[in-house]
C-alpha cells in the first residue's frame, strides 16, 4: 500500500511538469487517469490493482483552428500492462465565436451523431445508437447561433448516421437519426422556473416508444419521475420516481423503477432502492444503501480523503456495483489516486 501511494504521488508531479514544460513548448500536453490497489475477497479473490494513463495533446494551428488527440495510452492491472491498446482520438476544430466546425477522427465513447443531441428518457425500449463506432470511425459536426447539425459514418462502410440540435430560448430540441436501423427520434427539453421538462419520441418503422420526464428542487428536495409508453405487444411500459434529500451533512436518495424485463413478452420487473450518506468529518464520509428487484441486496461502506487526489475505502457489499457508491461485492479495502 504504502508503495501505491509514493508511485501514485509520483506520477502526480512528473504529470505536473510536463504538462507545464509542454505548455512552454506551444503544445499542451495533458496527463491524466487513475490508480486503485487494495483486497477483495468476492469479485478479485484477494490483492488487486489497475491502472489507466491518458494523454491528451492539443497545439493552436492559428486562424481560430485547434488540432488535438486524445489516447489511454496505458491500461494496466495485475493480470498484464496493456501500452497502446487503446483506440486515440484526434480532433480538428475551427471556432470564430460565430460559427464552430469540428472533425472527429477514432474512438467517440458510443457518442455518434444520431446519439449527440437526442434525450433518451429511463423506461423507453427504444433508442439511437451508433451502431459502427470505432478506430475509423469520422464525425463532423457543425454549431451556429442555435443551430447545430452533425454526421458519423466510418471508412470501412456506407452507413451514416444524422444529428441536428435547436435551441430557442429554455426549449431544447435534438433529433437523431440512423440510416442502418432507420430508428428516427425527436426530443424536446425545457425549464420552467424550478421545473424541468423532457419528451422523447422514436420510432424503428414498426414500434416506437415515448417518454416523459419531469423534476423539479423544492428547498432541500430534487424530485423526479418519468413514464415510458412503448408500443407492441412485447415491450412493457416503464415508470418510477426518484427523491433525494439534502440536509447538512445528510444525504438521502429513494428511488422506484418499473420497466421492461428483456426476457419475458411485455412484462416488467419492479425494483426500488434506498441511498444514504453521511460526512462525518472533512475527510470521513459513510454511506450505506439497499437494492430490492425481488432478491433485496445491500453495501455500506467509509471513505477516508488523504487529499484532494487520494482517498481510502473499506465496504462491505451483498451483490457488485448496487448503487450509490458502487462498490465490489464482498469485503472491500483499497487506495484510490487520481492524478
Amino acid at each position: 500500500m504504502k508503495n501505491v501511494l509514493f508511485a501514485t504521488t509520483a506520477l502526480v508531479a512528473f504529470a505536473g511538469a510536463a504538462s507545464a514544460a509542454s505548455h512552454a513548448s506551444g503544445v499542451t500536453l495533458d496527463w491524466s487517469g487513475s490508480a486503485t490497489a487494495g483486497y477483495n475477497d468476492v469479485i478479485e479473490l484477494g490483492l488487486f490493482w489497475d491502472l489507466d494513463l491518458g494523454i491528451k495533446a492539443s497545439v493552436d494551428l492559428g486562424d481560430s483552428v485547434t488540432a488535438s488527440v486524445d489516447w489511454t495510452a496505458v491500461v494496466a492491472d495485475e493480470t498484464g500492462v496493456t501500452v497502446g491498446g487503446e483506440i486515440a482520438t484526434v480532433t480538428i476544430a475551427f471556432d470564430n465565436d460565430t460559427i464552430s466546425a469540428k472533425l472527429i477522427a477514432g474512438e467517440q465513447d458510443e457518442n455518434g451523431a444520431s446519439e449527440m443531441w437526442y434525450a433518451d428518457r429511463d423506461g423507453m425500449a427504444l433508442d439511437v445508437n451508433t451502431w459502427f463506432l470505432g478506430a475509423s470511425d469520422f464525425t463532423a459536426v457543425v454549431e451556429f447561433g442555435n443551430f447545430g447539425v452533425a454526421a458519423t459514418t466510418c471508412s470501412s462502410c456506407t452507413n451514416v448516421s444524422y444529428g441536428a440540435k435547436a435551441t430557442f430560448g429554455s426549449i431544447e430540441l435534438g433529433f437523431g437519426y440512423d440510416d442502418t436501423t432507420t430508428n428516427t427520434a425527436v426530443s424536446v427539453d425545457a425549464t420552467f422556473g424550478s421545473f424541468d421538462v423532457g419528451a422523447s419520441y422514436i420510432t424503428d418503422g414498426t414500434d416506437d416508444s415515448i417518454g416523459i420526464a419531469v423534476g423539479g428542487t423544492f428547498g432541500s428536495f430534487d424530485v423526479g419521475a418519468y413514464y415510458a409508453l412503448n408500443s407492441g405487444a412485447t415491450i412493457a411500459d416503464g415508470f418510477g420516481v426518484s427523491v433525494d434529500y439534502s440536509a447538512g451533512a445528510l444525504t438521502v436518495g429513494a428511488y422506484f423503477d418499473s420497466v421492461d424485463d428483456g426476457s419475458v413478452s411485455n412484462t416488467s420487473v419492479s425494483s426500488y432502492g434506498v441511498d444514504v450518506g453521511y460526512e462525518m468529518s472533512d475527510v470521513l464520509t459513510a454511506s450505506a444503501g439497499v437494492f430490492d428487484d425481488g432478491t433485496t441486496v445491500y453495501y455500506v461502506g467509509i471513505e477516508y480523503t488523504v487529499n484532494e487526489n487520494i482517498s481510502a475505502t473499506v465496504s462491505y457489499a451483498t451483490a457488485n456495483e448496487i448503487s450509490g457508491p458502487e462498490f465490489k461485492d464482498g469485503i472491500s479495502a483499497f487506495i484510490t489516486a487520481t492524478f
